[in-house]
């Protein structure tokens, strides 16, 4: 998925906050604002942005929490180590060939804009790198925490219940490295057992079955599993409470819905056919785009492109079917040849 900035410029040269609102501008300005990010840096040629519901909501849990500076330790742990996870999908898409230039940080975590080979062997490295960084922050979090504590350890390799907590160091930079340990644990977890697609879980799912099965066929198991498992996810958090699990479900159960939705556009004829695509071929209009109306054009653009691709392949299997049909007549067709060529006809 890609998201991007919102550019406030309006027509006549005045920006949007200094031109005069008219009523049914409001809730356009409102939902304008509400989709910007901003720029904090750049690292290796990669730009980092935090969407601005990061910092509202950021802003929301210090007034709701007692200790400030215990929110800010733990929001600053979390945000460092999600960034670097994010940062491990772009290098590791540059190594396999691919291009990664941006990352976007949100409330549900980070966002890699990444574009790697469209084979099984990239995506694949590009998709783990994100975990793996966890899992080496983790592990050596824990591993600097046995040298210094030895049997006494405050942390646990318990996956649910990371923390023991009656042992919690005192020193302020044990207790960080212990932090570390637990945020790492928890996104490693998180990331890997969130089989929605787009997350990794989902992601990697998918990618296992590509080259068993084929890319659209795995696509569609890997949508289906996740619609499913969203839903589970969904009632185990309105069960237990947890807004956020909610509400993560809900993204995901809906992205894999779109997803299937595009993959039944992309090959109606059932073909099996991977689609062939620059997910950052951008030009300047959607530069110009809003966050989400630049995504949605990267994501017609894309459509585009598939479909043409597709368009090319079908004629090609028309043409040797017809070639067949010429060299040993119509009872020679099987009958998916025979139902392609008849949609092909009438399309």
């Amino acid at each position: 998925m890609s998201f991007h900035d919102r550019n406030y410029s309006r027509s006549g040269g005045r920006s949007g906050w200094d031109a005069p609102a008219s009523r049914g501008d409001l809730g356009r300005r409102v939902l304008q604002w509400l989709n910007w990010s901003f720029a904090i840096g750049y690292v290796w040629g990669i730009r980092v942005r935090v969407h601005i519901t990061f910092v509202i909501l950021l802003v929301f849990r210090l007034l709701e929490q007692g200790d400030p500076v215990w929110t800010l330790r733990w929001s600053g742990l979390l945000f460092v180590s999600v960034l670097l996870h994010e940062f491990g999908h772009c290098l590791a898409c540059r190594a396999v060939g691919g291009t990664a230039n941006d990352i976007l940080m949100w409330p549900l975590g980070g966002l890699a804009f990444c574009a790697p080979p469209q084979r099984p062997w990239p995506e694949f490295v590009t998709v783990i790198w994100g975990p793996l960084v966890n899992i080496l922050l983790a592990v050596g979090s824990y591993v600097a925490l046995w040298v210094w504590f030895g049997s006494a350890m405050p942390v646990s390799l318990h996956p649910f219940d990371p923390t023991v907590w009656s042992n919690y160091p005192s020193n302020p930079w044990a207790a960080l490295v212990a932090d570390a340990y637990v945020v790492n644990s928890a996104l490693t977890l998180f990331n890997l057992t969130l089989v929605f697609y787009p997350f990794d879980g989902g992601r990697l799912v998918q990618i296992g079955l590509w080259k068993i099965v084929g890319y659209s066929k795995s696509m569609r198991f890997a949508t289906v599993f996740g619609m499913v498992g969203a839903i589970v996810a969904a009632i185990f958090g309105m069960t237990t409470n947890d807004s956020l699990l909610v509400f993560i479900a809900i993204f995901g159960f809906v992205v894999c819905w779109q997803q299937a939705r595009q993959l039944k556009d992309d090959d109606p004829y059932g073909l099996g056919l991977a689609p062939s695509y620059d997910v950052n071929s951008r030009g300047p209009a959607a530069e110009r785009a809003g966050m989400l109306s630049r995504w949605r054009q990267a994501r017609h653009q894309r459509a585009a492109m598939r479909r043409a691709a597709q368009k090319r392949r079908l004629h090609e299997q028309v043409d040797r079917i017809l070639d067949k049909v010429h060299r040993e007549g119509m009872a020679s067709l099987t009958a998916r040849e025979k139902e392609m060529l008849q949609r092909a006809s009438q399309g």
